[in-house]
């Protein structure tokens, strides 16, 4: 049997690993800061403009048709932005062996 701390034993939702180095946590947090901020910018940006761009367009028709569009491409360059903010936080967290 394992010795493992009481966390470990039971199933915690938890997003920090209760073992982390005081390295590990800081960057995991600016992570975790990183991505609310982002991303509820590129929210605020894109939902704007979008907004903008949804009024300019006068036929109901077109407006429908752009629409899904620009929620879909929102939707990639969100989940790309959560995809770089991983990487970089994986580059910065040195690896344990």
């Amino acid at each position: 049997m394992q010795n493992r701390s009481i966390a470990e034993r039971f199933a915690i939702p938890h997003t920090f690993a209760p073992n982390m180095s005081v390295g590990e946590a800081i960057v995991a947090s600016l992570a975790a800061m990183a991505r609310i901020l982002l991303g509820s910018l590129l929210f605020a940006v894109w939902g704007v403009y979008t907004i903008r761009l949804y009024n300019a367009i006068g036929s109901p028709l077109w407006r429908t048709l752009v629409l899904f569009p620009l929620l879909l491409l929102f939707a990639f360059l969100f989940g790309g932005l959560m995809f770089v903010i991983s990487a970089i936080m994986r580059k910065l967290t040195p690896q344990r062996t």
